[in-house]
């Protein structure tokens, strides 16, 4: 049986100044012990202004020294990763306290790899800075000294030219570039935290992070002012779109949102549901941008009829993704993009991340196994929302959609007259089934054409169980296609008209060939936005799946999920 050793211990008596940051020093010497960097039982830590007297309690405890500086980003920051650096010293004199540089000199010696990329070079050519990236300024100047040093321009300020001199002399005494040293110090003496969760990444994942805030922040140049959007999916939504103008703006009425934008010269986000014509000409009218939201392909870890927020929206300037009736953008990037292959890898990547994750738009219903019979054709009919704007608008060549009383039924009957041998399955979609939203149909009609009903099931358990999944329109079908399994269509979602899918309707302007690679990415990549529902800060898709497959896991999440789904079910009982 292995035993847990135990955590280093830390003496802040030389420098009560850092006694604040306790749990933060403990976690980042943790870190740099477990990479190696540093080694040692009894550590005395000590800013670069308490170094004297911390020399004396680090020689008298017979403990290691340990220099806390300032990282390129505040310790406390929100929107960045938080940075720290540590740097053991050795034998260090007295003398030496005046330039600590020249003890991280000493402490930095060595050859990087210089095939890669190192930190400076990396941090510049993404253009990083805190400010750029929605981070407040920070008293501490240390951290502005060492940021704007690291920008590459020349200092001008007292404290951040006398920085620059003395990181120069440490360098040029031990023979090491400044660049050199600031790569060694930054990348293996430094712990960065991620301000999704708080805890140590490594640099490389943490100026990506970074990288990914900045982009987000600057590409809302404009101030924002929303019509339309449920109220649980404001935060969200004021995440996703906050940038150096402000704050997004929430309006009851589109003549409040067309006023307020046209004062701001901003831009308009409308529910795509509740954008009609009379309001997209209108904005056109008054010079306004127009830009439509919708909830994204992965949503969250339960119902948005329930009350959960969305963590990823579909934002199009043309359309919207689920309308065929006109282009959307989503559409514009699949006929014309032309990927890279770095895309490419991006795409088969997510696919290989989701299928292993199991993550699924709502990621909704008890996780079980299914065991249907064998020797018959199995076929999972997926429900939708009758009066959903995806229905509505959408085209098909077998089903009146605009007209029908409920898709589901007329769905129901076309695949058991198309497969009458098969073995279906029909599975109501989840705000049907928990009666928030219309499309119902009762249990002994679809028993006339299915075989089964599977009632608070999980839409991937399904998908993995069965040979194929033919359905109107729904996301299960872009789900299916992500496990592998076939798919058929009778109308006209995003997914179809792409050579994945057997369609049963012609799309006019659809016909280019598309791997699901290229599918994944144009549409969870460059056509969506992505938030953190914990922390509601734009991150990639990538940590999306990692997130929602953790709150799946996360028992307090789904009590508070299901207490929500529960309330929005009695409200709408009540007429609230």
């Amino acid at each position: 049986m292995k035993t847990r050793s135990k955590p280093p211990a830390v003496l802040f008596g030389a420098d009560p100044s850092l006694v604040a940051r306790k749990a933060l020093i403990r976690t980042a010497i943790e870190t740099l012990q477990g990479k190696g960097e540093i080694q040692g039982r009894l550590f005395v830590v000590s800013g670069a202004e308490e170094l004297s007297p911390a020399v004396k309690l680090a020689k008298k405890r017979g403990a290691t020294l340990l220099l806390v500086l300032p990282g390129p980003t505040p310790v406390d920051a929100k929107r960045v990763p938080a940075s720290l650096v540590l740097l053991p010293l050795v034998n260090p004199g007295d003398g030496e306290a005046g330039n600590p540089w020249r003890l991280l000199a000493d402490a930095s010696a060595g050859k990087g790899d210089p095939s890669k990329p190192g930190f400076v070079s990396t941090w510049r050519s993404l253009e990083l800075s805190c400010g750029a990236a929605g981070e407040p300024d920070s008293p501490d100047q240390g951290h502005r000294d060492l940021e704007h040093l690291l920008s590459g321009n020349a200092c001008e300020e007292e404290e951040a030219s006398r920085l620059q001199n003395d990181i120069e002399e440490a360098a040029a005494e031990r023979d090491i570039a400044p660049q050199a040293l600031l790569d060694r110090v930054l990348t293996r003496n430094t712990v960065w935290f991620s301000p999704y969760t708080g805890k140590p990444v490594d640099w490389s994942e943490a100026l990506q992070i970074f990288s990914t805030l900045r982009t987000s922040w600057q590409q809302n140049s404009r101030a924002s002012h929303c019509y339309g959007a449920q109220y649980w999916n404001h935060p969200s939504i004021r995440a996703t779109f906050s940038g150096p103008t402000g704050d997004v703006t929430f309006h009851e009425t589109q003549q409040e949102a067309i006023a307020a934008a046209a004062r701001s010269g901003g831009q308009i986000l409308s529910w795509a549901g509740r954008t009609d014509a009379a309001f997209e000409k209108a904005c056109s009218d008054a010079g306004i941008a127009l830009l439509r939201i919708e909830d994204g392909f992965l949503r969250s870890v339960g119902l948005g009829a329930g009350l959960a927020r969305g963590a990823m929206l579909a934002v199009d300037d043309l359309g919207i993704y689920y309308d065929p009736s006109r282009p959307s953008r989503l559409e514009v990037l699949l006929k014309d993009h032309d990927l890279t292959e770095t895309e490419l890898e991006r795409g088969r990547g997510l696919v290989e991340l989701i299928r292993a994750a199991r993550v699924s738009k709502y990621n909704f219903g008890k996780s079980r196994t299914f065991s249907f019979p064998a020797g018959r054709t199995t076929i999972l009919v997926p429900g939708q929302v009758a009066d959903d704007a995806a229905i509505r608008k959408s085209r098909s060549a077998t089903i009146d959609c605009a007209n029908t009383p409920n898709v589901n039924l007329d769905l129901l009957k076309l695949v058991r007259a198309r497969n009458p041998e098969a073995y279906l399955i029909f599975k109501p979609h989840p705000d049907v089934e928990t009666g928030l939203r219309k499309g119902r149909v009762e249990r002994e009609t679809a028993l006339i054409h299915a075989d089964e009903i599977a009632e608070d099931a999980n839409i991937i358990d399904l998908i993995e169980a069965v040979d194929r999944v033919e359905t109107f329109s729904s996301l299960s079908g872009f789900e299916a296609l992500l496990r592998g399994c076939k798919v058929t269509v009778h109308g006209a979602p995003f997914y179809a008209g792409w050579g994945l899918c057997e369609d049963l309707t012609e799309i006019p302007g659809r016909g280019r060939p598309r791997s699901l690679a290229e599918l994944v990415y144009l549409a969870l990549v460059k056509y969506a936005r992505t938030v953190d529902p914990v922390s509601l800060l734009p991150c990639t898709p990538e940590f999306l799946v990692a997130r929602l497959s953790e709150q799946r896991r996360d028992r307090r999440h789904l009590l508070v999920t299901a207490i929500k789904r529960h309330s929005s079910w009695l409200g709408r009982k009540l007429g609230l």
